[in-house]
């Protein structure tokens, strides 16, 4: 993109005075009686062989006939297509257009760009929507060579896109200088240099077909307070908004500050806020890590913020420690929280792999990440349900940039490749769709040691117990998502989400809750809904009966020899059976309005069953971690009588799964799946039993990895044993004949 300086700087101040006038003003539409366009579309996640109508608004000071409207559409992978808008209403200055998507239309960021002749950067409107998975990257513009820059460039998105890439993050546009013709920053590129090298990657993503945000960040060429690193990001991001915005690979603006606890969504929403003032249609993100599992729904409750990207935090570290904290299947649980939280507000979610490693992670004393590790992320990220697509930070540098110097990178590029091909089909045929159980993270402080303590425990007792469990966080009202005052009331929209989905909740060890989710457990079993309270903590509510909600009185804590089956929940412990507990003091009940389904040999409840409502709480004294080692079977009823109480089915048993490995099941309408990842380096045997299948009816088994095809019968694959080499994975799709 070239221009005569006077030109150039001329754009640059008005582009400046009306990014000041729109903040002054209120944000989008605040410089009244300008020139505007805004745009919207109906469906933000079609499906392949959809259509989807797109709405353009213009403001204009003059007659709307005389307004000369472009539209532009970037598919992924392939480039920019022209959009034929057609003047609707007069009165409302709309314009309507729609884009038909093929059957095999490509999957990840369709951009939209509408713009007119007027010179103003509010000319340009933007939208986006999603068709299948992104699979993004992080472009680092300071690490492009000082010569043969484009070359280079083009040489990594051909190659990016050769691996399945199809979405970009321009990172780290401000060190030294600015790497773009900036007139906010002390240290810049020059108009129409080789320097500007987000231009050039811009102008290579519109030709290849690479939707892509933009990193703002503030002046790093010179000191500031950090008082001012807000006014700067924003002086930075209405100027890049100026000199870009008619790119049509241009999709948004990420956000460069990173935050780990709640805190960080204050900052979020300003610089999200500042996103949309630009206009509506920009996407805006972050990508914060998880030390404090609140943040996912303060982040979600953020009505400016369109993308998350939770960092999968397991390579970074300088503390060798945190390995014990954050093993590499923790990239699925990062991944989990993320998506839990967005997707009940209808926002973006995308998983992280980190492609270097730092210290004893490091590959070959390099600053990259040894292969295994990289495929496991990968495999971990892939086993998740919910995210719109994965990162990876970074190919450009860990990849294309280190692979020109650094030999063990056609070591790390291949299980790179080899990932990406399984995350693609993992995502589409097997985690596709929810289980409907639920970790549920409740309002609460010091969330930072209950995480470890509580939740990570619970997380890994799923997986030794063969299923995959969602993580649900608490989203605040609105209204109420300004830290750091304390929310109060339910959030109905919450409410309704979890309901709708049918989802049982998990409360694992929870000591206590406030008034928000008091309220919204008690409405929820009220209303319908499962809760499932396990120890050795059960919780206290400010706004419900503890008694009447579990139905029963809790006991002083004991030392146990046994308890006894008393009442079967489901179909595989039988009445009578007996289970031995350990040393350690449990508490027991006396039941009121609950039924005991299990009893201590003193009689009081070992596990009580309570209708509330239209809903159940069932309480189980034991910790989830332990009782699924010890008791796995009883866990495996518990779950699934919640779940046959909303007419749901698990179609798998998997055991054989350790702690160190993934689990991805989906029901498949009528032709269940399921995957098993291993991490560790021995190889696992697990043992497979199909749940709702018919005995003397035939099945193909379709090995998913492979395409392999087998016929079986029912009652021959019950059970079915198999082995997971050590950093590989299964995964199949059975269908009867």
């Amino acid at each position: 993109m070239t221009m005569s300086s006077k030109t150039f700087f001329a754009l640059i101040l008005f582009s400046v005075a009306l990014f000041s006038s729109c903040q002054k003003e209120g944000g989008a539409g605040g410089a009244a009686g300008g020139f505007r366009i805004e745009v919207s579309v109906d469906k933000t996640r079609p499906k392949p062989g959809e259509t989807v109508q797109v709405s353009a608004t213009v403001q204009t000071p003059g007659s709307i006939d005389e307004v000369d409207l472009q539209g532009s559409l970037l598919v992924p992978t392939k480039g920019p297509r022209d959009l034929t808008l057609s003047l609707a209403s007069r009165e409302l200055g709309l314009f309507k257009g729609e884009v038909r998507l093929a059957a095999d239309a490509p999957q990840g960021f369709y951009g939209i760009t509408v713009a007119s002749a007027a010179a103003a950067p509010s000319a340009v409107g933007k939208a986006s929507f999603i068709v299948g998975k992104v699979v993004g990257d992080f472009l680092i513009a300071s690490a492009m060579p000082a010569s043969g820059a484009a070359e280079d460039a083009a040489a990594y998105m051909r190659n990016f896109l050769g691996v399945g890439g199809n979405m970009l993050v321009i990172h780290d546009i401000i060190n030294q200088k600015a790497w773009y013709p900036s007139k906010v920053c002390a240290a810049a590129a020059l108009p129409g240099s080789s320097d500007d090298r987000v231009g050039m990657v811009l102008d290579l993503a519109d030709r290849l077909g690479l939707p892509s945000l933009i990193t703002v960040v503030w002046d790093m060429t010179k000191k500031m307070p950090y008082s001012q690193y807000m006014d700067s990001m924003k002086a930075v991001m209405g100027e890049l908004w100026g000199l870009y915005g008619r790119h049509p690979s241009l999709i948004g603006f990420y956000d460069y500050q990173e935050g780990s606890g709640t805190y960080f969504a204050a900052h979020v929403r300003e610089f999200a806020d500042a996103v949309k003032s630009l206009n509506q249609g920009l996407l805006s993100g972050c990508a914060p890590y998880v030390d404090d599992p609140l943040l996912a729904g303060y982040l979600a409750a953020i009505d400016s913020l369109d993308v998350v990207i939770y960092q999968g935090a397991v390579m970074a570290s300088y503390r060798p420690d945190n390995r014990k904290c954050f093993p590499l299947r923790r990239t699925k649980d990062f991944a989990a929280l993320s998506a839990g939280a967005m997707r009940q507000k209808g926002k973006i979610g995308l998983s992280h792999v980190e492609l270097f490693g730092y210290l004893e992670k490091s590959f070959a004393g390099q600053y990259l990440a040894g292969p295994d590790d990289v495929y496991d992320q990968i495999l971990s990220a892939a086993s998740c349900y919910g995210p719109d697509g994965i990162t990876l930070f970074t190919y450009h540098y860990n990849v294309h940039t280190m692979g020109k110097t650094v030999a063990e990178v056609r070591k790390t590029a291949p299980a790179m490749e080899n990932g990406l091909k399984a995350f693609q089909m993992l995502a589409r045929d097997v985690a596709n769709a929810s289980g409907h159980l639920a970790v549920y993270i409740p309002y609460n402080d010091w969330w930072v040691e209950r995480w470890t303590e509580c939740i990570v425990p619970a997380l890994d007792a799923f997986r030794r117990l063969g299923l995959a469990a969602e993580i649900l966080p608490f989203i605040p009202p609105k209204g109420e998502e300004i830290l750091p005052y304390y929310p109060y009331h339910l959030n109905e929209e919450q409410l309704e989400y979890l309901l709708a989905g049918k989802y049982v909740l998990v409360l694992p060890d929870i000591a206590g809750m406030q008034d928000t989710d008091s309220l919204l457990i008690k409405s929820f079993v009220e209303r319908g809904g499962t809760v499932l309270l396990f120890g050795p903590r059960i919780p206290f509510g400010d706004q419900f009966d503890r008694e009447a909600l579990i139905g029963g009185q809790e006991q002083k804590a004991a030392r146990h020899a046994f308890f006894e089956m008393d009442e079967p929940l489901f179909t595989r412990v039988k009445q009578g059976a007996r289970f031995r507990v350990g040393a350690a003091a449990l508490a027991s009940w006396k039941p009121t309005t609950a039924k005991s389904a299990a009893e201590f040999e003193d009689g009081s409840a070992a596990v009580l069953v309570n209708s509330v409502g239209k809903g159940a709480v069932v309480t189980v004294p034991f910790a989830l971690a332990e009782a699924a080692g010890t008791m796995p079977d009883l866990i495996r009823d518990v779950l699934d009588f919640a779940l046959a109480r909303h007419g749901l089915k698990r179609p798998f048993d998997i055991e054989g799964v350790s702690g160190d490995m993934d689990v991805a099941i989906t029901s498949g309408d009528g032709e269940p799946a399921a995957a098993v990842m291993n991490y560790g380096p021995k190889s696992a045997d697990i043992s497979i039993f199909p749940l709702n299948l018919e005995p003397g009816r035939t099945y193909v088994v379709t090995d998913l990895k492979t395409g392999g095809r087998t016929t079986r019968q029912g009652k021959e694959l019950y059970p079915w044993r198999t082995t997971v080499k050590g950093h590989d994975f299964i995964a199949f799709r059975i269908k009867g004949e």
